[in-house]
């Protein structure tokens, strides 16, 4: 397996017979976390009694068809994404009246992806979502890479008439690799969303992401 590359390419599982078959680059730990980080989202809001009937009664769907993550990317937000970034996983989750969505998006030549989630909560000020979103995809996500951030600023955003601050990082990986990380929580269309990008540092392009960061709405 070459290091150039975002995601692992060991261990694809075999998709039924309803979804599309799996792409290069997509591994088991992404499907993985496409559940344990929506079920990590949703522990917030439950209480320890009511999680197996929550469980039961909930309605769950994962796919890689290009056409039902662009849906559920939609549920989302409202957002422009490049043409530089490709579907790759979706996941939704209703639960209790709670809605949980996620769309990753995979940088085309395997350097990096895009991670768009919502937990459809209302954000009532009583949990730092932005802390959780990020612990969240730092426990579950295994793929994820570790960075060894170097340098790290932080740039202001309108959207839906809110100031919001995205934060834009610079680090290297175990291989000394650069990349840069950007990150932030903004109000999507059914409650806070989550924006997660890493991208090597030869494929990353600032103006795009500002650009596709303005475009939310």
């Amino acid at each position: 397996m070459s290091n150039d590359n975002f995601y692992s390419e060991e261990n694809d599982f075999q998709p039924d017979e309803n979804s599309a078959q799996p792409k290069k680059g997509m591994s088991t730990g992404v499907k993985v976390l496409l559940i344990l980080t929506g079920v990590g989202g949703i522990c917030l809001i439950l209480c320890c009694g009511g999680i197996f009937w929550a469980v039961k009664n909930s309605e769950f769907k994962m796919t890689e068809k290009k056409e039902d993550i662009i849906e559920i990317q939609n549920e989302i937000a409202q957002i422009t994404i490049p043409d530089t970034f490709k579907p790759q996983a979706g996941m939704s989750m209703n639960i209790m009246g709670t809605s949980v969505r996620m769309a990753i998006y995979e940088e085309k030549s395997k350097d990096g992806a895009l991670v768009l989630m919502s937990l459809g909560i209302p954000d009532d000020g009583m949990v730092d979502m932005e802390q959780e979103f990020r612990k969240s995809m730092k426990q579950q996500n295994q793929n994820q890479r570790e960075l060894t951030i170097t340098k790290t600023e932080e740039r202001e955003f309108t959207i839906k008439g809110q100031k919001v601050n995205f934060e834009f990082s610079e680090g290297t990986d175990q291989n000394d690799k650069k990349f840069h990380q950007v990150q932030g929580v903004f109000a999507g269309k059914n409650g806070p969303a989550f924006f997660f990008l890493q991208i090597a540092d030869k494929s990353y392009h600032d103006e795009e992401i500002v650009k596709m960061i303005e475009s939310i709405k």
